[in-house]
């Protein structure tokens, strides 16, 4: 038999390669009453209908975590087409219970809803989450409104959809490989 021998390689400092890493996460909540939007009929004949009503009643809540190559953005988008009216959303400053609030994105102002495509609500948003007290999150601002000389106003119960999307890094898309 032939005698086996083992040299080691111990010593007093031992090394162990360790990869640590950020799972990113993306989350959104609406909270708040329910809405609903009435453009007031006549009182009196020959009065005309409100031309548009708002409501900035509701929050939406967000936790976004990304790294330093990501960015996200948030769209809406409605469930069907309406006729003779048209419905905007605008996603206002948040409270004062945001952390990181200079992460919050850039907020993109009033957008009108569609069934065909989403609207873009806020670009650039990085690592910040909203809180989930009440009063927390962007404010939404709804505007329902009459289309002018439409011959036709038709009531809907629609949907609202929100989306979180990673956005890709400028820094990736000029890089030259």
């Amino acid at each position: 038999m032939t005698p086996f021998t083992a040299i080691g390689q111990d010593s007093r400092v031992a090394t162990q390669p360790v990869t640590l890493q950020v799972a990113g996460s993306a989350l959104l909540a609406v909270s708040g009453p329910e809405v609903s939007l009435v453009l007031a009929g006549a009182v009196e004949a020959g009065e005309a209908i409100a031309a548009s009503i708002e409501n900035d009643e509701t929050r939406l809540r967000i936790s976004s975590l990304v790294n330093d190559e990501e960015s996200r953005s948030i769209t809406a988008k409605i469930s069907e087409e309406l006729v003779g009216t048209q419905l905007y959303v605008e996603l206002l400053d948040p409270n004062t219970n945001f952390v990181y609030p200079e992460n919050k994105g850039t907020l993109n102002g009033q957008q009108l809803l569609s069934n065909e495509s989403e609207a873009t609500l806020v670009e650039g948003i990085k690592t910040c989450w909203s809180g989930k007290t009440d009063g927390d999150g962007y404010v939404i601002k709804y505007t329902y409104e009459a289309i002018p000389n439409a011959p036709i106003l038709k009531s809907a119960t629609i949907t609202v959809t929100y989306t979180i999307s990673t956005v890709p890094s400028d820094v990736n898309e000029n890089s030259t490989d």
